[in-house]
């Protein structure tokens, strides 16, 4: 695994005065923008906040990011090609290093120095748990963390990413409502004969939400790992801010424990990507396509769902909506994005 350290690169330059407004609290979080594995030497574009960025894996293998916007002729660089570990511009040939500083326009003569001006705004780039992350400002805190990786005994199956039309804090929020899981999950994290939703309570640590509910599970044909049909299910989350969920659901039947890593991408206002792990401590040679389909068709309902929901950003006056007991989690989230300013 290539990490990449927080380093000093021109975040800001070469943005105009619109674009410097529009830095906000958001942009001073990590958040993921795709998975390592599928990044390489080629140019791949994505969209962050409503900015569109360009990644790419120089020659050392390490992962990139500039703006998907060549500061000559505002041309895409995510159209070009990538060269001794540059990204070129398709238009005109103008090579960019991983600091978004120019090396080469090869309109010039070799005596001719290029311009310092002739930079396109980098952001700071990290490579962990397998996921690309970007910070397009000063990063707030850290990445947040997956205990679980690396760790001896687990098995880590990445799922498909999930492209949701809403905001990535409806997507996440959605791990906050208990009230669901039995309803509309039904068969596979819960019952609608048993939908009470157990006392719990919420632990607020800064920038994290930290809370356990224990309920009761159905087998779901040996997803959840359990010696009968029915079963106990202790359920640990961290949620950290802004957009990143980590779930430990501890089996009290085996000892067993299955997790979910899940953060997502705000792509804009109206949609997000969810990266997903089905990680698990049992049946490690068994074939990971069962617990990423699993995940699949809970995704798939919630998405019908969570889609329906407006308005598309999550609403931060608690009285725009009805909240009941079982909401707390919910509300501490709201508080919470309210108190950091996102």
């Amino acid at each position: 695994m290539t990490t990449n350290r927080p380093q000093p690169q021109r975040v800001l330059r070469g943005l105009s005065r619109r674009e410097r407004v529009e830095q906000n609290a958001m942009s001073d979080w990590w958040h993921p923008v795709g998975w390592a594995a599928d990044l390489t030497d080629a140019p791949r574009r994505t969209v962050l906040l409503g900015r569109t960025l360009v990644l790419w894996r120089d020659e050392a293998g390490t992962a990139r990011c500039l703006r998907d916007l060549c500061v000559h002729r505002g041309t895409a660089l995510s159209l070009g090609e990538v060269t001794d570990g540059r990204i070129v511009c398709p238009y005109h040939g103008w090579r960019f290093d991983g600091d978004g500083s120019c090396t080469l326009i090869p309109q010039f003569p070799p005596s001719r120095p290029v311009p310092a001006g002739a930079a396109v705004p980098a952001f700071r780039c990290e490579e962990r748990y397998g996921l690309i992350w970007v910070c397009l400002g000063e990063p707030t805190v850290d990445i947040p963390d997956f205990p679980e990786w690396g760790a001896p005994g687990f098995r880590h199956a990445p799922c498909p990413p999930y492209t949701w039309r809403t905001s990535a804090a409806r997507m996440v929020e959605n791990f906050t409502d208990f009230g669901h899981l039995g309803w509309l999950h039904d068969g596979l994290l819960g019952s609608r004969d048993d939908v009470v939703v157990p006392e719990h309570t919420v632990d607020r640590r800064g920038h994290e939400l930290r809370y356990t509910l224990t309920m009761n599970v159905p087998a779901a044909d040996g997803v959840n790992d359990l010696d009968g049909e029915v079963g106990t299910m202790i359920n640990t989350y961290v949620l950290s801010l802004p957009h990143v969920i980590h779930l430990r659901s501890h089996y009290h039947d085996t000892g067993r424990s299955r997790v979910l890593y899940f953060a997502a991408q705000p792509v804009d206002d109206e949609t997000a990507i969810g990266y997903c792990y089905q990680s698990r401590d049992f049946d490690l040679d068994g074939d990971d396509k069962r617990y990423v389909a699993f995940q699949e068709t809970l995704a798939e309902q919630d998405r019908v769902v969570v889609e329906s929901q407006r308005p598309e950003q999550l609403p931060m006056d608690i009285a725009d909506e009805l909240h009941m007991k079982f909401d707390q989690v919910a509300v501490a989230y709201r508080r919470a994005f309210a108190d950091h300013g996102l």
